[in-house]
């Protein structure tokens, strides 16, 4: 607790003879400033930490209770004891000062020892009231770190496991809050995502988050099916719940393998379904009933194919429900019309992204709910991958790799040696290798110039396959549409220059592969490299 002698008092009277007095009788004892007028007084309480203020009411300009007012609507002076010296004596001039937010009114002239041991006193019940608030805060403050432990904070091995992107936001209206989100791996090997939202905020909430959490991890590992899910986690809340508290959740279970998503929805937010050239839109139709109420409860499953690029946004009801100062909600209308605008980019652009226009929405306004929101992305998978012919006898048909890479310089390079060693597990001649690296890397470098942002986090994918006689390369990005083939310079003219979308690089890639060809396919490029195999190549 803060000493005593460590606190500052602020005095505030238009008489230097008054000020006098209480200097020579408070100084020994505390440490003091002093103004002679409201004006001045505001001034040193908007840039100086005060434990206690002691204020005249008849001054000139403005007065004490005018004074008193304007200290509590300051954050800072909102609860700092304020005692009021003053010649006027009547009820209703003490009432007014109650009125204004005083601690106490003494009458001048006053015993300079009533003075300090009211002072005292308040200052006493003040530095208590601290220490409990500091003491609070600390214990929040580990809340909070034990909260945001319990929260996916790295997706990088599920995105591996998986062959998807995911991204997580989450930000408490208060210390801790009482929503949530969670990705783990599932019963059958399954990816499955819970996000929930749990009545009311603060510690109560937080911990009920903690407990429903904890169960639908638990259930989500020994079951496939999300309206099962939600239905057992259901009974385990609706059977032990005092406190009369729910949850709203929606839990979602992908299969990486068919890219399947069955989704069932316990009284939460629709969540919004993004697809290559088609508008935003409600990836589920019912809202269904929050957990916790009563056991009994059945769930609606909605069944989903998510291609490659697609997007799935679930998100809870601090981002729609976000209010700016004017009263105005976020709404749904724009976040669909929002999330929109992020098409095929990567699934941590799309969260903070989201995040970022709710707070341009807000503008300064608080935070009035819990926020958190979780994206998932499927791409495609990264794997070496023979297919057969179904005739054991006839010959193989090809051996595909694929490689989802970020985009990076760094990368590329990697997708180079990538391309290399495959072309050795393959028997190719290394003159044909040397001539399909020199056009990947081109190829590649051209993705990250035109197609990607600057930041890298945005990804790419390469696919080498090799046919009896030929070897293939295919790039993919997601940026907006680009045709390299269609911007090849005039060799006589030199009009193009290089640093331009295709130009000197298609010629120099065509003079190393056999066909070059593009096309956009839904919401990403594709551009395809062949090379016929000479009589030394298998």
């Amino acid at each position: 607790m803060k000493d005593l002698s460590e606190c500052r008092l602020l005095l505030v009277d238009d008489a230097r003879v008054n000020l006098d007095i209480l200097v020579a009788g408070l100084e020994d004892d505390y440490k003091l400033s002093c103004a002679l007028s409201g004006e001045r007084a505001l001034q040193i309480a908007a840039r100086t930490p005060l434990d206690l203020v002691l204020l005249d009411i008849m001054m000139p300009g403005l007065d004490g209770y005018e004074v008193c007012r304007r200290l509590r609507e300051m954050p800072q002076t909102a609860d700092v004891p304020i005692i009021f010296l003053s010649s006027l004596e009547n009820v209703q001039n003490k009432s007014r000062g109650f009125e204004a937010g005083a601690n106490d009114y003494l009458t001048k002239p006053c015993d300079l020892l009533e003075v300090k041991v009211r002072v005292r006193a308040l200052l006493k019940a003040k530095c208590y009231s601290d220490a409990v608030k500091e003491q609070l805060a600390a214990d929040l403050r580990v809340a909070r770190e034990i909260q945001m432990g319990m929260i996916p904070q790295d997706f990088s091995a599920l995105e591996k496991t998986f062959g998807v992107e995911l991204a997580g936001v989450l930000e408490p209206a208060r210390e801790v809050g009482g929503d949530l989100y969670s990705a783990f791996v599932g019963d059958s090997g399954r990816l499955v995502l819970l996000i929930g939202d749990v009545s009311g905020k603060g510690i109560p909430a937080a911990l009920f988050m903690v407990r429903a959490s904890s169960l639908a991890r638990l259930l989500g590992r020994d079951c496939a099916e999300p309206e099962r899910i939600l239905a057992r986690l259901n009974e385990e809340l609706s059977a032990d719940n005092p406190s009369g508290m729910f949850v709203t959740m929606l839990c979602a279970v992908f299969d990486p393998a068919s890219g399947r998503i069955a989704m069932a929805n316990a009284g939460h937010n629709r969540p919004v379904l993004l697809r290559a050239d088609a508008p935003a839109s409600w990836a589920v139709k019912d809202l269904g009933t929050a957990l916790g109420f009563e056991g009994g409860l059945s769930f609606e499953r909605t069944d989903l194919t998510l291609n490659p690029g697609d997007t799935l946004v679930l998100y809870t009801d601090g981002v729609n429900e976000a209010f700016n100062a004017d009263e105005e909600c976020y709404s749904n209308e724009r976040l669909l019309a929002g999330l929109a605008e992020f098409g095929a980019r990567p699934a941590s652009k799309v969260a903070h992204g989201l995040l970022r226009q709710v707070r341009g929405f807000v503008g300064g306004a608080p935070q009035s709910d819990d926020i958190a929101i979780l994206v998932l992305r499927p791409l495609a998978k990264r794997a070496l991958e023979p297919v057969e012919s179904a005739d054991p006898s006839a010959p193989r048909a090809s051996v595909r790799k694929q490689l989802r890479l970020r985009a990076r310089p760094e990368e590329v390079m990697h997708a180079v040696d990538e391309l290399q060693a495959f072309g050795h597990e393959q028997g190719i001649a290394e003159r044909t290798l040397f001539r399909l690296t020199v056009a990947l890397e081109e190829c590649a470098a051209n993705v990250l110039h035109h197609a990607c942002s600057d930041d890298g986090d945005e990804s790419f994918e390469v696919e080498f396959e090799h046919w009896p006689g030929r070897i293939e390369i295919r790039l993919r990005d997601f940026g907006p549409p680009f045709d390299p083939t269609a911007h090849v310079p005039q060799a006589e003219t030199g009009e193009q220059p290089m640093s331009q979308v295709g130009g000197w690089g298609i010629l120099l890639v065509r003079h190393y592969v056999d066909d070059v060809q593009y096309r956009r396919d839904g919401a990403s490029n594709l551009l395809q490299l062949s090379k016929q195999l000479s009589a030394e190549d298998p």
